[in-house]
């Protein structure tokens, strides 16, 4: 075999282990880059050389591509932002700003151009074959390559424009959603800001609660626009931050729901990819919580949540000073915290906390992270726990009034986040992560 050029696109065809079936094609005419195409869980991809690179779920819809050294991501309301790194002093950071409808349209032609000059290749006999190592994977063979490239170019104008109104019409305004939950399913037993709040006084909107009728087909609305991208997900994130303070039989109708829905198994490594007719599979589902005031869950609530698959709930706490917390609106004491982590650890759910760098400004920084790091300790976090540092300047909704006005910037920001960072050392040492998270990072 001729030894091929290393790009991105060779190396993928001989060591790429994720791609369980896949197949590298050259032009038979001369000499040019290797393209490889692939399917591994959920997605397919393809890279020409180095670049372009696209990645697609297996309904044919591009999610993300890196064209002329920018990266591009698709969300499923068929927005678009593109992501570049920049150098800020002596650091690389991202960059994102969401496309004009223009853009858009731009891109999505290039991508179905793509597929179609791929298509046309390949029925012309114009493109020779690579195969990947022997016993390392299976052959992509033309056939089901042309099949999937015939399923991108679906996806014209007309297309995405009945798919943005499927979104429109199953979903509400998106919460906020947790860093370990940017994959997840998301499903809106409610949606909007309980109380017109929102956590770290982010955007809000108007409130509205599902009944149980209501979410059965929202969940299954939200089913059929997801299609096999499921197969890319783990969890299910039940929406939006006030659900578990709904009385406990509701919020079981609602788990129910969810559990009749989907499958919900762990998967099992190696096993085939289920039909198109088959119920889409989780693993389990998620929950966000950031007001620890009565209603909340006790033991034997989150017991029986726990019985219906909730596995994993994400506490949003702007701060651990009492102060600072009054100024995103909430009234909660220490003790109420504890008593949620408590409950929620009898009943083995997992359990992450965020707070936020910089809440509370110049004025509280000291208390912030003090009386934050005092609390996080006394919680009874335990190994596999995680507590997620986010920037409060990420959150703010700027139509709003929040914090004190005096928010830290550029390396007082930093500082405090090095602080904070020293202050939870303890936490490692028990086997909780601590991790900072930045929402430019999200892969939408």
């Amino acid at each position: 075999m001729t030894q091929l050029p290393q790009t991105e696109a060779s190396c993928l065809l001989q060591g790429g282990a994720l791609y369980r079936s896949r197949v590298g094609l050259v032009s038979a005419s001369g000499p040019a880059d290797l393209l490889f195409a692939g399917f591994k869980d959920g997605a397919f991809s393809l890279y020409c050389g180095d670049a372009p690179i696209y990645h697609f779920d297996l309904e044919g819809r591009w999610q993300r591509a890196y064209v002329e050294v920018t990266h591009y991501l698709k969300s499923l309301d068929t927005s678009v932002h593109a992501i570049d790194r920049v150098r800020q002093g002596a650091n690389l950071v991202l960059r994102r700003r969401a496309l004009r409808a223009d853009e858009i349209r731009a891109l999505d032609l290039q991508v179905r151009g793509i597929a179609l000059g791929l298509i046309a290749e390949l029925d012309g006999g114009r493109l020779r074959r690579q195969e990947p190592p022997l016993g390392k994977a299976q052959p992509l063979d033309n056939a089901a390559l042309r099949d999937f490239l015939a399923r991108i170019a679906g996806w014209d104008a007309a297309a995405w424009a009945a798919h943005h109104r499927q979104y429109q019409a199953a979903y509400g305004p998106l919460p906020f959603l947790p860093p370990d939950c940017q994959n997840a399913v998301v499903l809106q037993a409610t949606h909007g800001s309980a109380g017109g709040l929102s956590f770290g006084n982010g955007p809000a909107s108007e409130h509205v609660i599902r009944s149980p009728a209501e979410f059965q087909q929202h969940v299954l609305d939200v089913g059929r626009l997801m299609g096999r991208r499921v197969l890319q997900t783990r969890n299910a994130f039940l929406a939006s931050g006030d659900v578990l303070r709904r009385p406990a039989d509701e919020v079981m109708t609602y788990l129910e729901i969810v559990g009749r829905a989907f499958t919900i198994a762990p998967r099992v490594k190696g096993q085939t990819d289920p039909a198109l007719e088959d119920p889409p599979q989780i693993e389990g589902i998620y929950a966000f919580l950031d007001d620890f005031l009565a209603p909340c869950p006790g033991p034997g609530a989150f017991q029986a949540f726990r019985q219906r698959h909730l596995e994993h709930v994400t506490l949003g706490v702007e701060s651990g000073a009492a102060r600072v917390r009054q100024l995103y609106h909430k009234s909660w004491c220490d003790e109420d915290l504890r008593a949620v982590v408590a409950d929620a650890k009898s009943a083995d759910i997992g359990l992450s906390v965020l707070t936020l760098v910089g809440a509370g400004g110049q004025e509280h920084g000291d208390s912030h992270v003090e009386q934050s790091a005092q609390l996080f300790s006394s919680l009874g976090l335990t190994r596999g726990d995680t507590l997620f540092l986010l920037d409060e300047r990420q959150l703010a909704d700027p139509a709003r009034e929040g914090g004190d006005g005096n928010a830290l910037m550029g390396e007082a920001w930093t500082r405090q986040r090095e602080r904070f960072k020293r202050a939870l050392e303890p936490l490692r040492e028990r086997g909780i992560k601590v991790l900072p998270y930045s929402l430019e990072k999200q892969w939408a």
